[in-house]
């Protein structure tokens, strides 16, 4: 059974595993997936970017909306934001779904209850990450987002 990332966590109902044959079975890697997003979210939770630094390639990059605003380029924007923003300690996640191909795979991640100096105290967004298996385990390539309007 997976690891939960925090005591709200769920898990996906769409899970996709299209690994012919692998030698690290389904489930492991599964786990490490939810666990590599599991860092962003527990970084978002503390206001401390350096939680979920190590779970993004150096160069990875950002998209998506926020106020009605288009917001793109490199991780290090998201970093700053969630140093600034602070604490959520309220945060709620839900692994929508989670798609698992070979080397790569794709994470859609619900959160309720984010709160903060710039979110206010009970925002609500969606995100979707691509992964990439790296040397050193499974690694946020991109991050697209949507905030709703509180």
């Amino acid at each position: 059974m997976p690891q939960a990332t925090a005591p709200s966590a769920a898990y996906a109902t769409d899970v996709t595993n299209d690994a012919a044959s692998t030698s690290v079975p389904f489930a492991a890697e599964y786990d490490a997936v939810v666990a590599t997003v599991g860092h962003y979210v527990e970084g978002g939770r503390e206001g401390k970017s350096s939680l979920m630094r190590p779970s993004f390639l150096a160069d990875a990059t950002m998209v998506g909306y926020a106020g009605g605003q288009l917001f793109t380029g490199n991780i290090e924007q998201l970093y700053d934001w969630i140093d600034a923003n602070g604490p959520a300690p309220d945060l709620e996640t839900r692994f929508a779904s989670v798609a698992i191909h070979t080397s790569i795979a794709v994470v859609h991640l619900e959160a309720e209850h984010w709160s903060g100096r710039f979110t206010g105290s009970d925002a609500r967004m969606s995100d979707v990450f691509t992964l990439v298996k790296t040397d050193e385990g499974w690694r946020i390539a991109h991050k697209i987002f949507h905030w709703y309007a509180q």
